[in-house]
């Protein structure tokens, strides 16, 4: 009898062995996780296999938000159920009370998985903790360079569509009106800048002075640089609310001046406005 209880007893432990050993060295607890990116989405899943079946959990983190509204990332967690099968793996993950059927297996070091009902398969590529962090930091990084890159687009777009700026002093003295011809995506800015003065003389009672420009922006600041009187001189500043207007150096004063966006309407009128005025004042005097 304790001849056949040790028996037991091996035969007991050597099975438990067997298996201990065949858990381990399933190749589903050698990684962290098993990971797969594409284009702002990021999947993977967290798996633990023993004795043939499977449990975990299917991440998802997503940037959504369309151009011109804020973006956000998107966290989804589902758990996972599954087992091994002949030709590798079967998981169920559970969204929502909605089940979603995958098939897998180990192409190479890689975890082939299929959706059921789809034609092709992914490759998910199998990391440790510290390289799950990489990728989970690498879709922040993206996000905020989509958020950059949506609000210049939506900056450009919305220059493009700007007939011109204009600022007029408030004692009537002189107007300015700057149109940009050409904005590069990159924030290259050219065109021109037009001065409109009252000269105060009655012979010739208004001058206009066109000065060529050039200049960089990223969206928020702007510098234009032009040439007065033989040197090169800049206005430098910022846009305010998008595209709607900026205010940058002058010249001419110590203060930043505001200037407005404008149809080409609303520019025609404010300039034969001001001339108009220019002349009714100097015959005056």
């Amino acid at each position: 009898g304790v001849v056949v209880v040790i028996g037991l007893l091996f035969g007991f432990a050597f099975r438990w062995g067997t298996s201990e050993l065949k858990d381990r060295n399933d190749p589903l607890n050698k990684s962290a996780a098993f990971v797969y990116s594409d284009n702002g989405t990021l999947h993977w899943f967290e798996l633990t296999s023993r004795k043939g079946k499977v449990e975990g959990k299917f991440h998802q983190h997503k940037i959504t938000g369309e151009i011109r509204k804020e973006m956000l990332i998107e966290r989804e967690e589902y758990p996972l159920t599954g087992k091994k099968t002949e030709k590798g793996y079967e998981f169920k993950v559970n969204n929502s009370g909605e089940i979603m059927a995958y098939d897998a297996r180990f192409s190479g070091p890689f975890l082939s998985v299929q959706k059921k009902g789809e034609k092709e398969s992914k490759l998910y590529n199998p990391v440790n903790q510290k390289e799950l962090d990489g990728y989970i930091e690498s879709l922040r990084s993206y996000h905020a360079e989509e958020i950059e890159k949506r609000r210049l687009e939506k900056f450009f777009n919305d220059l493009h569509s700007v007939y011109g700026y204009l600022y007029s002093e408030e004692n009537g003295s002189f107007q300015l009106f700057v149109k940009i011809d050409e904005a590069l995506f990159g924030g290259e800015l050219s065109g021109s800048l037009l001065m409109m003065a009252d000269t105060g003389d009655k012979n010739i009672p208004y001058k206009e002075t066109r000065y060529g420009l050039n200049g960089v922006t990223d969206g928020q600041m702007v510098r234009l640089y032009t040439t007065v009187d033989g040197k090169e001189t800049k206005l430098e500043g910022d846009f305010l609310d998008g595209a709607a207007g900026f205010n940058a150096s002058f010249w001419m004063t110590d203060q930043k001046l505001t200037f407005r966006s404008v149809t080409e309407e609303e520019y025609k009128q404010n300039y034969e406005e001001f001339k108009a005025k220019a002349q009714k004042i100097d015959n005056a005097k």
